[in-house]
């Protein structure tokens, strides 16, 4: 977990507004005194605790239950403070267990995840609470004592069924959009991804006739003797479309078998069913959301392997072309360097009257390239290797010291290198690989750079765009031709035989700027120069 996010002052306000509001909705279900089949107020808190944290939340459900606990039928004021401790404990040892002690990832992005949330987030806490309530009711005399079992088991499985539907889709579907937005107490160290309801239309339309054939069922199937229909439409909405909708119509399902009965008078009633009857309905439920929920976890994690067996091909497949491509070129540009100067140092010998300078400067030529090539070789071996490592960056300092190490490119002394406006100069991001990427761009600037003319130039500035930085590289210099534009990328791609370097230099930066979650554009006219715009991510 990242440092803790300063939230806005209205996440101290709105927790109060939101139970209060799950109260009243639940009082509509009140099935005897103190107790209800649908009791909102804790699934709520188990989403806003693990968004907002404890601070805001423990005080709110506290206060929350004890203003409304006389509203349950409990007519002793002094009693009050106690009824409300049993769903503030469920709410703390949720949190607790869940989020702190086992580490739990609260938007159930894996099948390990939603295990852990059923048993630490759900199970556990809920059988502690109803154990504590049901023990303050027979205490005071608001339920006799030879019902304890009836009522733990009933409440016991209503109250999970209500926490679990309700807080599952919700924080599966609504955290990435509160990372986003800056609204998450704790944000996790990477980006969650987010998750959207089907485009298909054929997939829309096919869900929406589900949705229609369960509302009509609940109208003409009698509830209490076939309320497993609705859970195999739930299994095979988790087998179909995966956990996002299997949740989702876990929750519709939910909501049309509480809310219809008590806005119709004509279908079935809650409490006109007898205990047995409604334990045996909730017990069967629970099994088979709980079943769903877990099938569509598992075959959305079976689809995100396939995707990611898929891209492991396609990069595999690129690899090994490269591979064969990378030899060729290796062969052939660490051979020629050689060559040379083993024939250069052959005619030296041969030819003793004649002075060696000429000799030694196109052998230093040669080293030259091959060192360069070495160099080019490490860089590329570095950017497979490593794993990102941020540090805080000076772009001002970072492009000083690379220009001081391009100094002796020829050419270099009739060029003016201007570092501009640095909209931001320190971030911080992978400093090797943004090292690699600007020499790559400088270097190139520099060797491909007009060797005649007035006003030469290259430009280096920055600007901020939201959560990352552009970073251009700017010459009036040669540019590139227009056809050879979407190939520069490529490796080992040389306009000619006759161009300077190996053609692996764009190929190293354009690979840099991804692993670190970047990309370069370019626009060049011939003959005019060309511009290289790095964007990249910056860590905070």
């Amino acid at each position: 977990m990242n440092q803790q996010t300063k939230l806005p002052w209205w996440t101290w306000v709105v927790p109060i507004i939101v139970l209060h509001i799950g109260t009243e909705i639940s009082l509509q279900f009140k099935y005897t005194q103190g107790v209800s089949d649908l009791y909102l107020p804790t699934a709520l808190s188990v989403i806003m605790i693990n968004w907002w944290g404890p601070v805001r939340i423990i005080p709110a459900i506290y206060i929350n239950a004890v203003l409304s606990t006389g509203l349950w039928g409990i007519k002793e004021i002094w009693q009050y403070p106690l009824y409300a401790v049993p769903e503030t404990l469920f709410t703390f040892g949720s949190w607790l267990l869940f989020t702190k002690f086992f580490k739990g990832e609260f938007w159930i992005p894996d099948v390990r995840s939603l295990a852990s949330f059923i048993i630490w987030a759900m199970i556990v806490p809920i059988l502690v609470e109803i154990a504590f309530l049901e023990s303050l009711l027979i205490f005071f005399n608001e339920h006799p004592s030879e019902k304890f079992w009836t009522y733990f088991v009933r409440n016991s499985l209503g109250e999970f069924t209500s926490s679990f539907g309700l807080a599952l889709p919700v924080l599966y579907y609504f955290t990435p959009h509160l990372q986003r937005t800056g609204l998450l107490i704790d944000p996790p160290s990477g980006n969650i991804r987010k998750h959207t309801i089907y485009r298909s239309r054929a997939k829309l339309t096919e869900l929406a006739i589900i949705y229609i054939i369960l509302c009509i069922l609940t109208f003409i199937v009698p509830f209490q003797r076939f309320w497993f229909l609705y859970g195999l439409f739930s299994m095979y909405c988790a087998l179909r479309f995966g956990f996002g909708l299997a949740i989702v119509t876990n929750y519709f399902i939910f909501i049309i078998t509480y809310f219809i009965p008590k806005i119709s008078k004509e279908v079935y009633s809650w409490p006109d069913m007898g205990q047995e009857t409604v334990i045996n309905i909730f017990l069967g439920m629970l099994l088979l959301y709980v079943f769903a929920a877990i099938t569509g976890r598992v075959i959305s994690d079976l689809r995100k392997v396939e995707i990611k067996l898929q891209q492991k091909n396609n990069e595999l497949g690129q690899t090994n072309s490269e591979l064969d491509r990378f030899v060729y070129s290796v062969s052939h540009d660490l051979s020629a360097p050689l060559k040379s100067i083993r024939g250069l140092v052959n005619v030296s010998r041969m030819d003793k009257e004649i002075a060696q300078e000429n000799y030694l400067n196109r052998i230093e030529s040669s080293v030259q390239k091959l060192e360069a090539f070495i160099s080019e070789i490490l860089d590329y071996s570095r950017n497979n290797r490593l794993w990102q490592k941020p540090e805080v960056v000076n772009l001002k300092e970072l492009c000083n010291d690379l220009i001081d190490n391009l100094k002796y490119i020829d050419g270099f002394q009739n060029i003016r290198i201007e570092l501009g406006h640095f909209e931001q100069n320190i971030f911080m991001t992978d400093k090797s690989r943004l090292k690699i990427i600007l020499n790559n761009l400088l270097s190139n600037a520099i060797k491909f750079h007009r060797k005649s003319g007035e006003d030469l130039f290259i430009k280096v500035s920055s600007r901020v765009k939201l959560h990352s930085i552009i970073i251009k590289v700017e010459d009036n210099g040669q540019g590139i031709r227009t056809e050879f534009q979407d190939r520069i990328f490529e490796m080992f791609f040389r306009a000619s035989e006759t161009e300077k370097g190996s053609g692996l230099g764009l190929y190293i930066a354009k690979e840099a700027a991804e692993k670190i979650g970047g990309k370069i554009q370019v626009s060049s006219e011939h003959g005019k120069g060309s511009t290289f715009a790095l964007e990249i991510p910056v860590f905070h």
